[in-house]
């Protein structure tokens, strides 16, 4: 892990020295956060582990709208994979099969096989607005919240942590707190503007990078998300939490839409974000 973290290192110092070249460093004083780093007692959700990769995600996001329009299943065989799901082009690549993967966990029931060639995609029943995808295509709101326990999941550095997930659309009874996750790490949602249009996605933190790991905040938050320094992914980080979010106990919605919260054990924090 040191050795990514140093090639992170690396990488953020050499585009800190361009931007020196070229204009203004970011105003480190003004990336500040909702919130201090702060202990949860523990709302109720889903558990697991984040890995899945933001140029896998971000490469394959539209073929991936489109399969989540189509039933998951083929409709004459319950236990395969939908033939229109392969026809998007999705399962071509494993950057798209990689992707698959994650919204079956996320989306599908817990069980719930289905089968391509020789590989399986099975549902962990994380969501609870998805549950007929099975045999059903999702509409716009399904698909954001399929989405958002995506993103939820993004990891840059190439190792998995552990993280729990709650919200209005995830559907676990697990308790943060008795499987030692103490802090609340982000609200994030993702939102289909139309038709045929690249999602748009929205992050508030609940905790202070900077105070806490040393972190430019907003460098930090793109590259969870996005996989790079750069906003290259349309993020916006918000820190109108107050205003914008209503909600308590890992539980809120924002902008009058559900967001999923992500709560991680305390050792794992700073190791899920660019270090300096």
């Amino acid at each position: 892990m040191s050795l990514v973290r140093g090639a992170r290192a690396l990488a953020l110092g050499a585009f800190l020295f361009s931007i020196g070249c070229g204009e203004a460093a970011p105003d480190v004083d003004a990336l500040t956060e909702s919130s201090t780093l702060e202990l949860q007692g523990g709302p109720a959700g889903s558990g697991g582990i984040n890995g899945a990769s933001p140029a896998a995600y971000h490469a394959n996001v539209m073929e991936l709208l489109s399969a989540l329009a189509f039933p998951a299943a083929d409709p004459s065989d319950p236990f395969a994979v939908n033939p229109a799901i392969e026809a998007t082009g999705l399962l071509d690549t494993w950057g798209g099969r990689h992707v698959f993967r994650y919204a079956t966990r996320c989306a599908l029931p817990a069980g719930t096989k289905i089968t391509r060639e020789n590989e399986v995609y099975q549902g962990e029943g994380i969501l609870s607005t998805t549950s007929t995808w099975l045999t059903a295509g999702l509409d716009t709101s399904a698909q954001e919240d399929v989405l958002t326990c995506i993103v939820a999941h993004l990891n840059p550095l190439g190792f998995s942590v552990p993280i729990f997930l709650s919200g209005p659309s995830v559907a676990g009874t697990e308790n943060a707190g008795d499987l030692g996750f103490a802090v609340a790490e982000a609200l994030w949602q993702v939102r289909i503007p139309g038709p045929d249009q690249a999602p748009v996605y929205h992050a508030w933190p609940r905790v202070n990078l900077l105070s806490t790991c040393g972190l430019f905040t907003q460098l930090s938050w793109m590259t969870r998300l996005c996989g790079s320094l750069l906003n290259t992914c349309g993020m916006t980080v918000r820190y109108d939490m107050a205003s914008a979010c209503a909600g308590a106990d890992g539980r809120f919605t924002c902008n009058g839409k559900p967001a999923i919260q992500t709560t991680l054990e305390a050792a794992a924090l700073c190791d899920l974000h660019l270090p300096l």
